[in-house]
């Protein structure tokens, strides 16, 4: 199904045959209306704590988890153009902090990389020792070198902070020892690691959070842990899931604000674009994904999973509001679809139960299946992620009728939502 934007009737260029991940013309067309997460470019660095783009996609205990990583070192280019071995040369011996950025990037790398330079005068004012930040490209192919040293410039990177690309082998092999999506660069996530490598600790964390806290952890790394140490630590990663859900829904209302629609181009047809695979719902043992689901209806879908311990509830619980305002105002019906990342253990007995501690009421429904058929479909959507904890709460909101579309953050204001719908009727 090709979109276009009303204003601009252009249908955008196509994906390669390759790139699966990405073919989702939805999200291509639609980056104008919402880029997953905050639109933050420009950003002050004093501001970038206070913004999250997407959700931290793991829970709070995970994120206190050491973690064990195997660092490859392959070959790659700093920003200066001079070749390094990414482990000998960049990571070997050192305490580091690497995040994943582009230079190209209109949403969460400004803010990642203003935080970064906030680390590094915070660990120059602390006298904190040999700390290395290191920003890798999740687009080599077009970040060069040059680009690359840009790109520093304008954070005033200091010594000590490499700016990492390479061909694309060698930036895939980083980005799998580090569980990061070799997909759609602008799917990256805020999330960050720290590693003291000496002892091989390392730690996933949001990229966003405040640098003192950090430049902490970060430097805390190097010490034993204590049970204390441990338990201090997931109340602190507990703390700040909520408020990173708390400044989410203030983003995703900025969002909201500025989101477009964009239209499906004459001749195309649902059911050839969104498939219409055998699936199951909390209520119906066999249901058409298209037929049953989307087609002649106004629709918003989400993807979430039953395990998820960040913002799948938030997430469900406004869309529950969502379904009741939607009851009071509109007279269209609308359906509502939540798609499993996690088939193999959300089973429609799970999903119900999910659905009933939500406030799930009739024309909501919850999809799971076969993980062929679940992941063909989040992969149409553009939802896709290898692993339930990455998906991203984006929210479509369509009318398969007219063709028009709309791409929310799902934690937005349940009026905002309302308003969504209108302008796709």
């Amino acid at each position: 199904m090709h979109l276009t934007s009303r204003t601009d009737r252009r249908s955008p260029p196509g994906s390669s045959p390759r790139q699966i991940r990405h073919s989702g013309l939805l999200r291509r067309c639609a980056a104008r209306a919402f880029v997953i997460g905050a639109s933050l470019l420009g950003l002050a660095a004093g501001q970038a704590q206070a913004a999250p783009a997407q959700p931290a996609a793991r829970s709070a205990a995970a994120e206190t988890q050491t973690l064990r990583l195997n660092v490859p070192d392959v070959q790659v280019l700093d920003q200066n153009g001079k070749r390094r071995s990414f482990y000998r040369d960049l990571v070997a011996g050192r305490t580091v902090a690497i995040n994943f950025i582009f230079t190209s990037c209109t949403s969460i790398c400004s803010p990642l990389s203003a935080t970064f330079k906030a680390m590094q005068t915070e660990v120059a004012r602390q006298a904190g020792g040999d700390v290395h930040f290191i920003s890798v490209s999740v687009d080599p192919l077009s970040d060069t070198p040059e680009e690359l040293n840009k790109f520093a410039r304008k954070f005033e990177a200091g010594p000590g902070w490499t700016f990492v690309t390479g061909s694309r082998k060698s930036i895939d092999a980083i980005l799998k020892a580090y569980d990061v999506s070799a997909g759609d660069p602008n799917d990256h996530s805020p999330m960050i690691y720290l590693g003291h490598e000496p002892s091989k600790r390392w730690v996933r964390t949001y990229g966003l959070a405040s640098p003192q806290q950090l430049v902490e952890r970060l430097t805390g790394l190097s010490k034993a842990p204590s049970a204390t140490d441990a338990k201090a630590a997931t109340q602190a990663s507990a703390d700040a899931t909520a408020a990173q859900i708390g400044a989410m829904r203030q983003i995703a209302a900025q969002q909201a604000t500025r989101a477009s629609v964009v239209s499906a181009a004459s001749g195309t047809r649902g059911v050839d674009y969104f498939t219409n695979l055998p699936l199951m719902t909390q209520d119906r043992p066999r249901v058409r994904f298209y037929d049953d689901l989307i087609r002649g209806r106004v629709v918003l879908i989400t993807s979430f999973y039953t395990s998820c311990k960040d913002v799948c509830s938030p997430v469900s619980f406004n869309l529950a509001k969502v379904q009741e305002l939607l009851a009071q105002e509109v007279d269209t019906p609308v359906q509502l679809i939540s798609i499993s990342t996690d088939s193999g253990i959300d089973t429609p007995e799970v999903l119900r139960d999910f659905a009933r501690r939500h406030n799930a009421q009739p024309g909501w429904s919850f999809v799971t299946g076969k993980k062929e058929n679940v992941d063909w479909v989040l992969h149409k959507l553009g939802l896709y992620n290898e692993k339930p904890e990455q998906h991203t709460a984006v929210l479509w909101v369509g009318n398969d009728r007219t063709g028009a579309w709309l791409k929310l953050h799902a934690l937005a204001p349940p009026q905002a939502i309302l308003e969504a719908v209108r302008k796709v009727l």
